[in-house]
């Protein structure tokens, strides 16, 4: 699976995945991801899965993306061999009526030129009831068909352990730093922890060392991701980096050595 080819890639096992639904702006210096690019210089080692999200999806049909994304996408690919570029596509929790969005946004991604295109896909609002699986075999089905990396977000653990089998990595917890405990996490062979993303909103600038080592280095997750940007009052927040991003990836480097 791709995901076992990108932790290979660096030596490390767990990374950090990145709702990185912020304008790269572009230019020589793509300022808007200045501080996950100088992130990524200094630590090479950690996967990096990276989900950029030109326009709920990557635009109208059949289009190239806007140039700041033609021009940043390749600086991001070309920091480390440990960055996964996604492209987020959202299923509107399985809603048949967006079936046909929902392949044509696959599509899309796939038809980008090779310097700036993603490696994979992102699916959002994944329902994960054991009723809509045949719907996400689907989807999942028609993405590989042009990308080798494939991640799902139920937001929580999908009813159905089949899901596991559609991607390389699942977004099993998705929410408020202060409601999260990783004891809310399904661990076994059905549900592998490898599999197995946490991205947290509403958090401080560092997490605990604590938190990460419970995660990385006893629970071994696939990647895990906490940012100090709010969702309160329906705020976005994936609207920018973590004001200490390179702390909180150097804890979770320091928490595989």
């Amino acid at each position: 699976m791709q995901l076992a080819r990108a932790a290979s890639a660096s030596a490390l096992s767990s990374g950090v995945l990145i709702p990185l639904y912020i304008n790269p702006v572009g230019g020589p210096d793509c300022s808007g991801w200045a501080s996950l690019l100088s992130t990524i210089t200094a630590h090479p080692a950690v996967p990096y899965y990276a989900v950029i999200n030109p326009n709920s999806g990557p635009g109208d049909a059949n289009t190239q993306p806007g140039l700041e994304y033609q021009q940043c996408i390749p600086i991001l690919k070309s920091a480390s061999s440990s960055v996964t570029v996604l492209g987020y596509v959202h299923t509107s929790y399985a809603d048949p009526s967006q079936t046909a969005r929902v392949l044509q946004d696959v599509h899309t991604y796939a038809e980008w030129n090779s310097p700036y295109g993603v490696q994979g896909i992102f699916f959002d609002e994944v329902s994960g009831a054991t009723a809509d699986f045949a719907t996400y075999q689907n989807y999942t089905g028609e993405a590989q068909k042009s990308f080798d990396f494939i991640a799902l977000n139920p937001g929580a653990a999908p009813e159905d352990t089949d899901y596991y089998s559609l991607a390389d990595i699942l977004l099993t917890a998705e929410g408020f730093y202060a409601d999260f405990s990783p004891n809310q996490l399904s661990l076994g062979p059905s549900t592998p922890a490898s599999k197995q993303a946490i991205v947290l909103t509403d958090g401080p600038s560092t997490p605990p060392a604590d938190l990460v080592s419970q995660l990385i280095t006893t629970d071994k997750v696939g990647a895990f991701w906490v940012t100090d940007d709010t969702q309160a009052n329906g705020a976005n927040p994936y609207d920018t980096l973590p004001a200490d991003i390179e702390s909180f990836v150097a804890d979770v480097e320091a928490a595989q050595s």
